[in-house]
């Protein structure tokens, strides 16, 4: 018997080393379910407006983006309580203000000063500004790019709004002089006449939806329509302002469904697009004297083939020895910095500097 352990071993490492990873992506559409709170489309995302403020969202990130910014439209100063705001989830309510407390570090090195924070109750550690328009998880929030899909080189280039990039970044820098305080989470967030500031907390999901209709693994995509009386996911934001102290509150409810889900073979969810000039990139600059209409080599935009101003993505993958799609082996690109899109060859045919990229 010890004489076919070996073959049957051999055998078997054979057959595995023929499966190859499949990526898919399960995008979801959602639409606004307000009656009396319409919110509307507007580019890179959706918004409510009401007399008093303008709440918008984008929703645009795996698991889903549920943060809005809200914006003061009048001449006084706005209070949002916190705790009379939540993120609701097929109904169940999750609280924005959970009396949390931070220790906070400032560093000042060679004149340039840093600010991180490390969280006092709870395990997560959080990354904040002094001056910090952000009150939900204090963290960074990714903006929406033109790849934020199976691409490193957009989170490395994830931006924040006004916040320290990130607690790694902020921790590398050397150590001169540093002093600790106790912060304790905002309660209330006082908003001045005319600016904007960030509430974030939650994802909207971190579960794809599973339907006997909907292909799990398609060979280019499949998709599955809902309404608003038999959506698998809806959401909400419960936001609570009054105009100044002592007033009356003002309640805004934003209700969104899932109206549509796709699930797509990761290589149809985009097409890469030839750009055509150069923009205008730094003009102060004396770069701008050699700046040139077109480009020494060809570059691309990545573009997605479905809008994205009302969705939200998910990932995931599938082994297989069955081919599940095809795969495209005409052309590999990478993101170069230097021009920041991608590229895939010179004039004098060496692979152009930068990232690849796995199509």
């Amino acid at each position: 018997m010890k004489n076919y352990i070996f073959p049957l071993l051999s055998v078997a490492f054979l057959f595995s080393s023929c499966a190859q990873n499949y990526y898919f992506v399960q995008v979801f559409e959602a639409k606004s379910s307000s009656k009396d709170a319409p919110i509307n489309p507007q580019n890179g995302g959706m918004y409510y407006e009401d007399d008093n403020c303008i709440l918008f969202y984008s929703f645009w990130a795996e698991r889903g983006d549920a943060s809005y910014a809200i914006h003061n439209k009048t001449n006084k100063i706005m209070y949002v309580d916190l705790s009379k705001s939540f993120f609701i989830r097929n109904g169940i309510a999750n609280d924005y203000y959970k009396e949390r407390a931070w220790s906070e570090t400032q560093t000042n090195t060679l004149g340039t000063q840093a600010t991180t924070s490390s969280a006092i109750s709870g395990n997560l550690s959080y990354s904040y500004g002094a001056s910090a328009a952000y009150l939900g998880n204090f963290g960074n929030l990714p903006l929406t790019t033109s790849d934020p899909i199976s691409s490193s080189v957009n989170a490395q280039r994830t931006e924040s709004y006004g916040l320290l990039y990130s607690t790694a970044i902020a921790n590398s820098i050397a150590t001169s002089k540093s002093a600790s305080i106790a912060v304790k989470e905002q309660k209330i967030i006082a908003l001045p006449p005319h600016s904007t500031k960030i509430v974030a907390e939650y994802a909207i999901t971190d579960r794809g939806i599973m339907n006997c209709d909907l292909e799990r693994y398609p060979s280019e995509k499949s998709e599955i329509s809902f309404d608003e009386e038999n959506s698998p996911l809806t959401f909400s934001n419960y936001v609570t302002y009054r105009l100044e102290e002592g007033k009356q509150d003002i309640v805004v409810r934003n209700d969104f469904y899932v109206s549509k889900v796709t699930n797509y073979a990761r290589p149809y969810t985009y097409k890469y697009v030839r750009r055509e000039k150069r923009p205008c990139q730094n003009l102060t600059s004396d770069d701008s004297k050699k700046y040139k209409e077109t480009y020494p080599v060809k570059v691309y935009d990545k573009v997605y083939m479905f809008p994205t101003d009302n969705c939200f993505y998910l990932e995931y993958e599938k082994q297989s020895k069955r081919m599940l799609y095809k795969t495209s082996d005409v052309k590999k690109y990478y993101y170069n910095e230097n021009y920041q899109g991608y590229t895939t060859e010179d004039s004098e045919g060496g692979w152009v500097g930068g990232k690849y990229v796995r199509e």
